[in-house]
C-alpha cells in the first residue's frame, strides 16, 4: 500500500505541491497504460516538464544529466540526478529511489543509467525501453554515449507530451489564474507606456504587474519590441531603445502559475494610429473572432486552421503554410509550447480542457520609414461546447 494518501497534498521544503497525491498517481497510471499500449516496458524521462507533471519535481538545472525511470510493473519512479538536486526530489510523490552522481568525480551518469536498467531487468532480450529524445534537457554531449551504450532505446518523445495536452480540472484552475496574471502584466506595461521610456523600463512594469498578481517565474522573459524592431516576429528581448511617438510597441507575455502558462501578444500604437494600421488591426481582431467561433470539442486543429485561413483570405492576408497558434501548459526554459499546432497539417482533434494560444500578424508598409508588424494573440481553453478566453484584456491599438 502506498504511503501517499490520495486526497492529501505532499510538501517539498515547506511548500505544498500544486496537486494532490491522487492527481499525480492518475497521471503516472495513465503513462503506464500508454507504455503497455505502445508495447514498451519502461520509459526514460528527460523532459523537465514530464517530471514536474508526473511527480512535482521543479528545478531549472536540468541541462546537467538527470533521468527518471518509470516501468509498467511498478508506479514508483527511480530518479538519477546530481547530488545537488537530491533534496528537491527525495520525498516527492511516488519517487521510490533517488540515485545521485557528483560533478568532478569518477561517477559516470551514463554507466549508472545502464546499471539501473540492468538491475530492473530491462536489458534482456525482448524488453523495450522508451526514451524522450525531443527535449532540451538531453544534451548531445550525453546523448551520444547513451545511445552507444543503449542502441535499442525506442523514441517515445511524444508519449507524455501528448497526455499533457488535455488538462485536468485541477490544471485548468492554474491556467485560468495564469490568464489573470497575463492581464496584470498587460496592465502594468500599458500604464507605463509613453514616448521617451526605454523598452526595458516598460518590460519592468509588465514584470512588476505579473509578480504582484501572483505570477510565478515564466519559461522565458516576455519578448518585447518597438518601432522597426517589431519585425523581429516577437522573438526579440527588450533592449535600451527609447520608445518614440507614432510607432508600434509589441509585447508577448507568457504568464505562469505553477509552471502553467497563459500566453498573449498585443501591438499598441504610441499616439493615434494611422487609418491603414487601424484597419489591418481590426481585420486581425475579426479573424480572431472567426477562430473563436470555430473552436469546440471534436473539431480538428486542421479545420480550425482552414476556417482561419478563409477569414484571412477575405482580407488578402492568407499566407500558405503559416501556423496560427500552439498548445500551452507546463513550460520551462527555453519554451512554453506544447506539441499541438493550429495549422492545416496538424493532426490533433480538440478536446475539452485543451489550452492554447492563437496569434495573427500582418505587415503594413505605407505608414513609417520601416515596415510595421502588427500582432494580435490570446490564450484560450476548449470548453464543453466551445471555447473561453483566458484573458480579459481588450484587443486594442490604443
Amino acid at each position: 500500500m502506498s504511503r501517499f494518501v490520495s486526497e492529501e497534498t505532499s510538501s517539498m521544503m515547506g511548500m505544498s505541491l500544486p496537486f494532490t497525491n491522487g492527481e499525480y498517481r492518475r497521471r503516472i497510471d495513465a503513462v503506464r497504460k500508454r507504455l503497455v499500449e505502445e508495447k514498451l516496458d519502461a520509459l526514460l524521462m528527460f523532459h523537465q516538464e514530464s517530471m514536474f507533471y508526473l511527480f512535482g519535481y521543479d528545478q531549472t538545472g536540468y541541462w546537467i544529466y538527470q533521468t527518471a525511470l518509470l516501468t509498467t510493473e511498478n508506479p514508483e519512479i527511480t530518479l538519477l540526478s546530481r547530488v545537488a538536486d537530491h533534496d528537491l526530489i527525495a520525498g516527492l510523490p511516488y519517487v521510490g529511489q533517488v540515485r545521485t552522481w557528483k560533478d568532478d568525480s569518477a561517477d559516470n551518469p551514463i554507466e549508472m543509467t545502464v546499471d539501473l536498467l540492468r538491475e530492473k531487468g530491462l536489458l534482456v532480450n525482448g524488453k523495450r525501453v522508451g526514451i524522450e529524445l525531443k527535449t532540451h534537457a538531453l544534451l548531445p554531449f550525453y546523448h551520444k554515449p547513451l545511445s552507444e551504450a543503449l542502441p535499442s532505446l525506442v523514441d517515445a518523445s511524444d508519449l507524455i507530451t501528448e497526455l499533457r495536452l488535455c488538462k485536468s480540472d485541477a490544471e485548468v484552475v492554474y491556467m485560468r489564474e495564469a490568464g489573470k496574471v497575463l492581464d496584470a502584466a498587460y496592465a502594468g506595461a500599458f500604464a507605463a507606456l509613453r514616448p521617451g521610456l526605454l523598452e526595458t523600463e516598460v518590460l519592468a512594469a509588465a514584470l512588476t504587474g505579473m509578480f504582484k498578481a501572483g505570477g510565478h517565474v515564466p519559461a522565458i522573459v516576455p519578448p518585447f519590441a518597438t518601432g522597426p524592431r517589431t519585425m523581429s516576429q516577437t522573438h526579440s528581448p527588450a533592449v535600451d531603445r527609447r520608445i518614440l511617438a507614432d510607432e508600434p510597441v509589441t509585447i508577448e507575455p507568457g504568464c505562469s502559475r505553477y509552471r502553467y502558462h497563459a500566453v498573449g501578444v498585443q501591438t499598441r500604437w504610441v499616439g493615434e494610429p494611422p487609418a491603414s494600421v487601424q484597419k489591418v488591426f481590426d481585420e486581425l481582431a475579426q479573424t480572431q473572432e472567426s477562430a473563436f467561433a470555430a473552436i469546440r470539442p471534436g473539431v480538428s486543429t486542421a479545420e480550425v486552421a482552414r476556417e482561419i485561413n478563409r477569414a484571412l483570405d477575405q482580407f488578402g492576408m492568407y499566407v500558405p503554410g503559416e501556423h496560427h497558434g500552439y498548445g500551452t501548459g507546463i513550460g520551462y526554459p527555453p519554451t512554453w509550447l506544447d506539441s499541438l499546432r493550429i495549422k492545416e497539417t496538424d493532426t490533433h482533434v480538440l478536446q475539452k480542457n485543451m489550452t492554447f494560444f492563437l496569434l495573427f500578424q500582418w505587415t503594413v508598409n505605407d505608414v513609417c520609414d520601416f515596415p510595421v508588424e502588427l500582432f494580435v494573440g490570446e490564450p484560450f481553453i476548449v470548453t464543453q461546447s466551445g471555447c473561453e478566453r483566458l484573458s480579459s484584456t481588450p484587443l486594442s491599438l490604443t
